[in-house]
């Protein structure tokens, strides 16, 4: 995703100002939120914090009047969003090219989109109240498997994080003459995820969305 073809919806923001959201909004899916996104529990007085909340001054997506700060606009949607996440989803490409994440989130507040660029900046969409989580994890890996068939191969993997439990793990591994092998649960006897190829007509989107659609 480029930043010329962002929708009107997308927000930018950094690892530091996300770090400050997590501050604003401590709620029961706090943790889950650092894990997912591999944050540090930092004090609200560290200086990675107070960094993102004078970035996010600067971007007038926060207010301060003497000691009382205030979130606006996306920046106060996603704080709400991060703390009180209930779900996750992490689908990563990693290819000889690039290493590239994406975050999907749900949450009594509402459910986002991240898409991690260069520099640890996330993009960020809102999605819909009627879109359907499990449908944006199809289309995600759908689009991360067709990137990662040209120009030589890479692997898709996708991860369903509940709580503090160990998350759920579906891999797709694309060979460099464009056929596909999952690995996914349960453990084999040598306690690896088993692979099978997996055959021309199923659709990797699909198979991953059957396989994350309940918890491990």
């Amino acid at each position: 995703m480029t930043k010329q073809n962002l929708p009107d919806t997308a927000y930018r923001v950094t690892s530091h100002e996300i770090l400050a959201m997590l501050a604003f909004e401590p709620g029961p899916g706090t943790t889950l939120t650092r894990r997912v996104l591999g944050l540090a529990d930092l004090p609200d007085d560290h200086d990675l914090v107070r960094a993102g909340i004078s970035t996010l001054n600067v971007r007038d997506s926060a207010s301060v009047d003497g000691e009382q700060v205030s979130l606006h606009g996306p920046a106060n949607f996603l704080a709400r969003v991060f703390g009180t996440a209930t779900l996750w989803f992490d689908i990563t490409r990693v290819g000889p090219d690039a290493v590239a994440p994406a975050y999907i989130a749900e949450s009594p507040a509402g459910r986002v989109a991240l898409f991690l660029q260069p520099l640890s900046e996330y993009v960020c969409l809102p999605l819909l109240e009627d879109t359907a989580i499990l449908e944006m994890v199809e289309a995600t890996v759908n689009d991360a498997v067709a990137a990662a068939r040209a120009p030589s191969g890479g692997m898709v993997s996708a991860r369903r994080y509940d709580g503090s439990a160990e998350p759920s793990v579906a891999n797709i591994k694309v060979l460099d003459d464009g056929t596909m092998k999952l690995a996914s649960l349960p453990l084999d006897e040598r306690g690896q995820l088993k692979v099978r190829d997996l055959g021309s007509a199923e659709e990797p989107g699909s198979v991953i969305r059957a396989l994350l659609s309940v918890p491990a």
